[in-house]
């Protein structure tokens, strides 16, 4: 029988993953895997949370949207959370959201639906206020985004001012878009940019992402993006539209553009029927459409259903099925990560599909490679979801050659001769002089890069312009042959190095140096001790305060840290017990390292009190609010409960506000605000 906490592991686990797979599309603009995988992991998590009603889900990826803003520009704050659509996959999947609706509002009613293309671009907030356009912001985490203002101001086909209004407009409101770049506009950038030996986009959203974030809004201006205006968030005058369809035809009329695909379907049937037109027509389209929207078209309905965490109830996706296409396996080979896991990784023919050449594929782990008895010289079917990395779907068994041989991962680098069990028990951040003298192809030397890697990542040590092509070249040219060696690096050396400039190698260097003045949290996340993620460094932050207290702590006190186990607290202990880890670590401390403390908690009349915070406040952002909270001890949750104790309500509140209600669960307004915070 599996154990609760065993569950609560797991649970853990799959947030992390989601987590960081999130933080790669949405913040870094490249992600590791395809949707389809991503949208089944999103999937696992769901069934596990309504399966385990004990597990905590305050901070799980289905209460949240997206991913974090970005530094390089200012918060842009949405009136309304800017959200995500859940999604269906078949016939079936559509029926059950459709029953869903008619029985969360226990009426007989014949729903009519908005059917469009999902825009494979970036999601886009305008804010028109009397007509004018105020400022437009991204997604970011559905509540705050990055304000892109002064790039929007450039695009022509986005109006600064509404037209044909007559006066015919709300006040205030929040019109929703996709940004993308058209398909033969894009083939041409990227042969120019090739051309000019500058990089080249792998797909049409990477180059839109990149875009719509530049700061200097001169770029923008010269590059072709366009705007599908689909949906309304905050609106001042919330009765001004009675449906869907009205929305994107009074867009229409105001110069905002639209698709030309969007068409009102009477019954389910039609919507489905839509969607398969739709979906055949995909690849004549000249923008990319990862799936079809579909919507419940009266807007007095969308106001009944509401929203769930990080969803609109009544609005979906139909996700396309990934393609298809076939390609033999030259050889298998296998890569090491930074915890020293081999990765069996498989080297194909080139082959196309959807637009990209394909060259290989990641086969994950050995469970995956014996699930699918893949063999070298095997032709296989390769599936792909979006322009992200493929995934061997099956082995094509009739056309395998005979004699074939099963695949056996080595049991030592074939360089070093270690044994792989070595690189899995030992820290790549001991070995600070190996890589001088070890042959670039030894496992450990991918693995150094791969700890690298991690280090400087956005939610470790962040440093800003180390990305992987810098971190190869750093090592290869022996200039980083420690983690030390990175707040080491000179100009001089830099500028030496083919393909670095003056501005960029000084933001590079400003950034280390930045870096070295960080949480405490965040450094003992970048130090990569295996099943030591985000969550976990934070709970040992707090608990511990400094890290000169790791140092002389042993297993038993680990084990006292919430969602630290026993194999944590082992790998905790033997990291830093050992001597060359502390010797790493003075280094540091000698080159500027200088750690900030958690911010400590306090008892208070609010310790342990869950909290709900909904609406808008007169004198808190939420984030503002949320940390104040959080340091009198209190625990900030995202969704009403039955165990929540206080629901901060400010105006505008929704459906959080009813249920709050509904529970007898205590409602603090935003005029006792500060009252109930100093408990007076």
């Amino acid at each position: 029988m599996v154990s609760k906490t065993d569950i609560q592991k797991e649970h853990t686990k799959l947030k992390e993953k989601i987590k960081f797979h999130n933080e790669k599309y949405h913040s870094e603009d490249n992600p590791e895997i395809s949707d389809q995988e991503f949208d089944l992991l999103f999937k696992e998590l769901i069934d596990l949370e309504n399966k385990y009603a004990f597990l905590d889900t305050t901070d799980s990826p289905t209460r949240t949207v997206g991913g974090k803003k970005l530094s390089v520009l200012t918060p842009f704050k949405h009136e309304l959370p800017m959200l995500s659509l859940d999604n269906a996959f078949s016939s079936d999947d559509l029926k059950d959201f459709e029953k869903r609706n008619l029985n969360k509002l226990k009426e007989n009613i014949d729903f009519s639906y908005l059917v469009e293309p999902k825009i494979d671009g970036v999601a886009i907030s305008l804010f028109y206020q009397n007509g004018k356009l105020i400022r437009a912001g991204t997604r970011g985490d559905g509540l705050i985004g990055e304000d892109v203002t002064h790039n929007v101001l450039t695009m022509s086909e986005i109006p600064t001012t509404l037209k044909n209004t007559n006066l015919d407009y709300p006040k205030e409101m929040e019109v929703r878009g996709e940004i993308f770049v058209e398909l033969n506009d894009f083939h041409l950038i990227n042969k120019n940019f090739k051309k000019n030996n500058q990089k080249v986009f792998a797909n049409p959203r990477n180059f839109v992402a990149g875009s719509i974030r530049q700061l200097d809004s001169s770029i923008v201006a010269k590059r072709p993006l366009k705007i599908f205006c689909h949906s309304i968030g905050y609106i001042s005058d919330i009765n001004f539209f009675e449906t869907q369809d009205e929305v994107l035809k009074k867009f229409y009329e105001w110069g905002l553009p639209v698709s030309k695909e969007a068409e009102v379907c009477k019954n389910l049937d039609e919507a489905d029927n839509l969607i398969n037109l739709l979906t055949l027509k995909r690849d004549k389209l000249n923008y990319e459409i990862d799936g079809i929207v579909i919507k419940i078209n009266n807007k007095a309905i969308q106001e009944k259903l509401g929203n769930s965490s990080r969803s609109p109830r009544w609005a979906i996706a139909k996700k396309f099925a990934a393609e298809v296409g076939e390609s033999k396996i030259l050889n298998i080979s296998f890569q090491m990560g930074r915890t020293g896991v081999l990765t069996p990784v498989a080297n194909l023919e080139p082959v196309k599909l959807g637009g990209v050449t394909i060259s290989n594929a990641s086969l994950h782990n050995m469970d995956e490679v014996r699930r699918l008895d893949v063999r070298e010289n095997d032709y296989v079917k390769i599936i792909r979801a979006g322009d992200v990395i493929p995934k061997i779907k099956e082995v094509v068994l009739k056309k395998r050659e005979q004699g074939s041989k099963v695949v056996i991962p080595p049991n030592a680098c074939p360089t070093c001769k270690n044994t792989i069990s070595f690189f899995e028990s030992n820290t790549p951040l001991l070995n600070t002089n190996v890589l001088t003298t070890i042959d670039k192809n030894c496992y450990g030397f991918s693995q150094f890069k791969e700890t690298l890697k991690h280090f400087v990542s956005r939610n470790a040590m962040d440093i800003d312009g180390l990305g992987q092509r810098t971190i190869d070249i750093f090592v290869e040219k022996e200039l980083v042959t420690s983690l030390p060696d990175l707040y080491r690096l000179r100009e001089e050396d830099v500028l030496l190095l083919e393909g670095f400039a003056q501005k960029s190698v000084g933001k590079l260097l400003n950034s280390l140096n930045e870096s070295l003045n960080t949480d405490l949290h965040r450094f003992i996340y970048a130090l990569g001790i295996k099943e030591i993620g985000l969550e976990t460094s934070k709970n040992l932050s707090k608990y511990f305060k400094n890290l000169k207290s790791f140092f002389s702590i042993d297993y038993e006190t680990y084990l006292e840290v919430n969602d630290v186990g026993e194999v944590a607290a082992t790998n905790l202990e033997k990291f830093f017990k050992s001597d060359s880890n502390k010797n790493l670590i003075e280094e540091l401390i000698q080159l500027g390292l200088d750690l900030k403390s958690p911010v400590q908690i306090k008892t208070s009349h609010l310790t342990d009190k869950v909290i709900v915070v909904t609406g808008k406040l007169s004198n808190y952002s939420r984030e503002t609010l949320k940390l104040k909270l959080e340091n009198l001890g209190a625990k900030v949750a995202n969704s009403i409960s039955k165990k929540t104790d206080y629901l901060i309500a400010g105006s505008d509140s929704g459906t959080k506000l009813s249920k709050a209600k509904q529970l007898n669960i205590d409602i603090i307004s935003d005029s006792d605000l500060e009252s109930f915070i100093n408990n007076l």
